[in-house]
């Protein structure tokens, strides 16, 4: 347990049964009266946003969640199949637990998944990941970004000297491209 006072961005935390990630908080003082602290949370079942003010001294269930490394091992009609690389035991999570990240796995790719009581929360993955064009689109300036298709099937703009079959550098968190991998 810890107040809503000591929660901080980053936190998970049970609220009625229902799991939250701190995503903002603000504490308030009002003259003479208690401090409330107003959290912005987003609720990791249903990815909705709520706004919600706590008195600084509420009590608030924290929560652990187990980081495992899995790698990943192929798609099957929307179910995405995960290796443990530990005791190989597997997971499948369905497109929409998986979302955009699925544009980041390919073949043997190793990432963390969190998981709570044994049930999915998310996938962590790392900040830069490398991809291998495998198309690109007719240029139409000679000075623009050209766009390609990568082996995951994740269309991005690159320079123009990146050619098929290169290995590209992609971040991940804002799907724009980096480098050519060397």
């Amino acid at each position: 347990m810890k107040t809503a006072f000591d929660t901080r961005p980053g936190s998970v935390v049970d609220i009625e049964g229902d799991l939250y990630f701190v995503t903002k908080w603000e504490s308030h003082r009002w003259g003479r009266w208690a401090t409330t602290v107003k959290m912005r949370l987003k609720n990791i079942a249903n990815w909705s946003m709520t706004d919600k003010v706590f008195s600084s001294d509420d009590k608030l269930n924290d929560v652990i969640l187990d980081r495992t490394v899995f790698e990943y091992l192929y798609n099957s009609s929307g179910v995405y199949v995960f290796m443990n690389s530990e005791n190989y035991e597997q997971i499948e999570l369905w497109e929409d637990d998986v979302g955009d990240m699925k544009y980041f796995l390919s073949e043997w790719a190793t990432i963390d998944i969190q998981q709570h009581n044994w049930n999915f929360v998310w996938i962590i993955l790392a900040t830069y990941m490398k991809l291998r064009v495998v198309e690109t689109l007719p240029l139409v300036w000679s000075n623009e970004n050209i766009e390609v298709i990568t082996n995951t099937w994740l269309k991005l703009e690159v320079p123009p000297s990146i050619q098929e079959w290169d290995e590209i550098i992609v971040n991940t968190s804002t799907f724009e491209f980096v480098e050519k991998a060397k």
